[in-house]
């Protein structure tokens, strides 16, 4: 309660559209941490309650003291673990799943096959060891031809492939410069067909 206090001071606002608890709070009883968001709530300071990587029991729990309205989770191409319990948990719950980490810090750009190492300090080289990185190589190239069909990126397709899963409500994509965020943005306005998406989704079965 006070660092919404102090954030709504920071913003010159009176009210927060939607608050999100970045973590589950593992010191703290899941019921008194909704108490304190139900309280703002009620004042008006904030609209909207979320959280972020809940897990289906965690928000089962939460929700028996107050209505969530978001759940921020990794979901990408690569991480689709939701997909079992999460997703139908928000469809069924009305409440909206926000997917980040959908490029997977930037390996599903394929610029990472292209430009070959990662600095020697670069987090991601053991990030990356998780996977079969020759395996995604090969479907990266597959869906590369098909976003050169729709003259987009193949980052534009990672993008427009994940927002339009069933349950994800939005999809956030980092960027380093002006120009990475326009290009994310025009994401937005690719249509695939459904003859394609369906062959990505085949292209995607080889990964799992």
């Amino acid at each position: 309660m006070k660092e919404v206090e102090e954030s709504l001071k920071r913003l010159g606002t009176d009210y927060i559209d939607l608050l999100q608890l970045h973590w589950p709070d593992s010191t703290t009883p899941i019921s008194e941490t909704m108490e304190a968001m139900e309280r703002l709530h009620e004042q008006g300071k904030i609209r909207a309650a979320g959280v972020c990587n809940y897990s289906v029991d965690q928000l089962k729990e939460a929700e028996r003291t107050l209505k969530l309205s978001s759940n921020q989770v990794s979901y990408s191409m690569l991480q689709r673990g939701i997909e079992a319990d999460l997703v139908p948990f928000a469809q069924t719950n009305d409440m909206s799943l926000i997917a980040y980490s959908p490029m997977e810090r930037g390996l599903l750009t394929g610029k990472y096959f292209k430009d070959g190492k990662l600095e020697e300090a670069d987090h991601r080289n053991g990030y990356f060891k998780q996977f079969d990185l020759e395996r995604i190589e090969k479907v990266l190239n597959e869906l590369l031809v098909i976003a050169d069909s729709y003259n987009a990126s193949l980052a534009q397709l990672v993008l427009n492939w994940t927002m339009n899963q069933p349950g994800i409500t939005v999809t956030l994509a980092g960027a380093r410069n002006e120009k990475q965020v326009a290009s994310n943005a025009a994401a937005m306005n690719l249509s695939i067909s459904d003859a394609d998406m369906a062959s990505i989704n085949q292209h995607l079965e080889s990964l799992k």
